[in-house]
């Protein structure tokens, strides 16, 4: 090759770097400015993903960090947040951010780490930078006396919370707990709106309902609006009226709500109508949300306490009180003996007892929001006092909700032991805990009126279930498939895919699952069968997936000891072919399994397999034991391919396991 030839390959090469520099360059500002277009209308959620495409592209930028992980702190990413932060103070360039300290610090306080947050603090306040804010100044000095205070709050131990199950907490929040009888009213974040053109997607909110502690519906009577959020359930002292809230999106992630209720007729039924509560208390201006009723007993009527953000309060969001005549509304009053600066919000008032429990970030917190409670003697409201652990912890409490007999309550947290919208960062979410206490007899300021000083035996609360840890361990499990997976179209009895590869792209699926089952159905049914679906997913296909892994690692373990292990495996299909194509395609599902085995940590168990010291006997039924009621129909897509019945029915089953020597 002559010399000319290797300047022609070198200007090539060097163009092609150039050009490859430039793109990577274009894609970095791309992602900075789709990230500030989030923040610029509180979107925290879309924000974080694009910083973290930027970060992939430089994750070493400092100031990439430290924007990463204020953005995190801001979206409840409490874990992410430290690491960047701690990123940050790290490196050569900390001095730029002098911030990062204070940030650091009050992430520490909301994960509990008292001691850690105050050590931060201490250091934010020893840096001599120039343009030092000094109203984090003074946070800082006033935050270390919460620290201290917080770190040597006692556990109150007659109160027992536990954290509802899947029945009504999912990876969305949960939050508004209302109790009437045995009925649970909530509201939830969980369901798509097809309609909404952001991306990522916004969920909205609908109201559902769990009887007698069975799995949350949505619920009826059109109380639900379409495209729109409805949440924060409360009913009148007599039970026919009802108020909820109706939101809508404003900007990005912002939104703002307005109070209506609806009345039972004399039938006893609810009236379609909703009525809007005067404009006095609704405005498209500001947002009022968070109603509760309750009966004064100096008033001597009704009262409708809200939390809103309209002016002439004492801070951010206030809490506001209206008197209820009949049909009428009294002008609202501000509670300037309750309100501070900052926000108070999520209002519950006990009439038992008088008392307003309210979530508030303007007085000494744990962390995030802490309930405090005021008693209301005459027409003015005492101090409020704080509630103790573990009503409060140092995560955001709100939505506190207490029975008339004082002896049951509930709350909305994102504590440690809540649901993760993404287990990677740990994001979101707020779940629906329940408190009972253990003795009501003796109630005590400053604490809750439920709270007692004697200590009576503490109720034995049941183990969880234990994850199986030997082979024999192990009931009947089931591994699910995509319909006609693996290899479509075919009628070989055998597949060079294993069952990874294709649970990969079914869970990936699962939102046109949801979609597709829920679609022809009314809008009350819709979002509930999209719930039920997404349940499918996660709690059988996803658990199937990584019970085989478990599985997995227990055999290699018996198989290292020296023991001989037979597995028996079945594989069944859903009827929508001919029973010869099904009984093949229940083999190449069997097949797959098969080569999760001989493919599992790099081919270790391949010398069992050719050994003979690991069998895989497998039965195939093909459809012949479909359960009844699965559609056939190959025009019918939906009940056949996408309903939960016919999925149900694609799946192989480790159904037996014989260990010898």
């Amino acid at each position: 090759m002559n010399q000319s030839c290797y300047k022609v390959i070198f200007i090539l090469f060097i163009s092609l770097f150039l050009h490859s520099q430039t793109t990577i360059a274009q894609s970095l500002q791309s992602y900075k400015k789709a990230a500030e277009k989030a923040l610029a209308i509180n979107d925290y959620n879309a924000a974080l993903l694009y910083l973290n495409k930027a970060l992939t592209i430089e994750p070493n930028d400092v100031g990439l960090q430290y924007q990463y992980a204020k953005v995190a702190q801001e979206f409840n990413a409490f874990e992410l947040a430290e690491e960047y932060y701690e990123k940050v103070l790290s490196s050569k360039e900390k001095q730029s951010f002098p911030t990062a300290y204070f940030g650091l610090a009050l992430v520490k306080k909301q994960m509990g780490k008292y001691e850690e947050a105050i050590d931060n603090f201490a250091k934010f306040m020893s840096i001599k930078a120039v343009n030092q804010n000094k109203r984090q100044l003074k946070q800082a000095q006033e935050e270390i006396k919460v620290c201290q205070w917080a770190k040597n709050l006692l556990m109150i131990d007659t109160i027992e919370i536990s954290h509802l199950d899947k029945n009504v907490n999912t990876s969305y929040s949960e939050f508004a707990p209302f109790l009437r009888g045995d009925s649970l009213y909530y509201s939830s974040f969980r369901f798509q709106n097809k309609k909404d053109s952001n991306e990522p997607p916004r969920r909205i909110t609908k109201v559902l309902l769990s009887e007698e502690n069975q799995k949350g519906k949505t619920l009826r009577y059109g109380f639900n609006v379409p495209e729109k959020h409805t949440a924060n359930i409360a009913f009148s002292q007599d039970g026919k009226r009802v108020y909820f809230t109706i939101c809508d999106f404003v900007v990005g992630a912002q939104i703002s709500c307005n109070i209506y209720y609806r009345e039972k007729d004399k039938r006893n039924r609810w009236k379609k109508k909703a009525t809007a509560l005067p404009k006095f208390i609704n405005s498209d201006k500001y947002t009022s949300t968070h109603p509760t009723i309750g009966y004064d007993s100096t008033r001597q009527k009704e009262i409708l306490i809200y939390s809103s953000t309209r002016p002439g309060g004492q801070g951010k969001s206030d809490l506001w009180l209206s008197e209820i005549d009949g049909k009428e509304f009294g002008k609202p009053v501000n509670l300037a003996a309750i309100n501070t600066a900052e926000n108070e919000i999520t209002p519950f008032y006990h009439s038992p007892s008088q008392s307003l429990f309210f979530s508030t970030d303007g007085y000494p917190s744990l962390g995030g929001y802490d309930v405090y409670q005021s008693l209301q003697d005459s027409l003015s409201w005492m101090p409020p006092n704080h509630l103790s652990k573990p009503i409060n912890s140092s995560y955001n409490d709100l939505y506190y909700f207490l029975d008339l007999n004082a002896q049951k309550g509930y709350l909305a947290s994102n504590r440690i032991g809540s649901n993760y919208l993404d287990r990677s960062n740990k994001t979101c979410c707020n779940d629906i805990y329940e408190l009972n206490f253990i003795d009501t007899s003796q109630p005590t300021a400053p604490e809750p009126p439920v709270v007692i000083t004697e200590e009576p035996p503490k109720k034995e609360t049941p183990a969880p279930p234990k994850e199986p840890t030997t082979l024999e361990e192990f009931s009947p499990f089931a591994l699910y498939f995509d319909n006609d997976e693996p290899d479509k179209r075919t009628r070989r009895t055998t597949t060079k895919k294993d069952y990874e590869t294709t649970y990969n792209t079914y869970y990936e699926r699962r939102s046109e699952y949801m979609q597709e089952y829920a679609a022809p159905l009314p809008e009350e049914d819709r979002y509930e069968a999209e719930f039920l679906m997404e349940d499918f997913f996660e709690s059988e296909v996803k658990k199937g997936y990584l019970m085989l892994f478990r599985f997995s690692d227990i055999l290699l373990k018996r198989l290292k000891g020296g023991d001989r292990v037979e597995i028996f495996v079945t594989g069944y299909t859903s009827p929508r072919a001919q029973s010869d194509y099904n009984v093949n395609l229940g083999k190449r599902r069997v097949s797959s399994v098969r080569n999760h085995f001989a493919a599992y940590a790099d081919g270790v168990l391949l010398d069992y397999l050719n050994a003979g010291k690991l069998l895989i006997t497998e039965r195939s039924y093909g459809e012949t034991t479909a359960a009844a009621g699965v559609s056939d129909d190959l025009e019918d897509v939906r009940n056949s391919v996408y309903a939960i019945g016919a999925a149900k029915e694609r799946r192989v089953e480790i159904v037996e396991v014989e260990v010898g020597y």
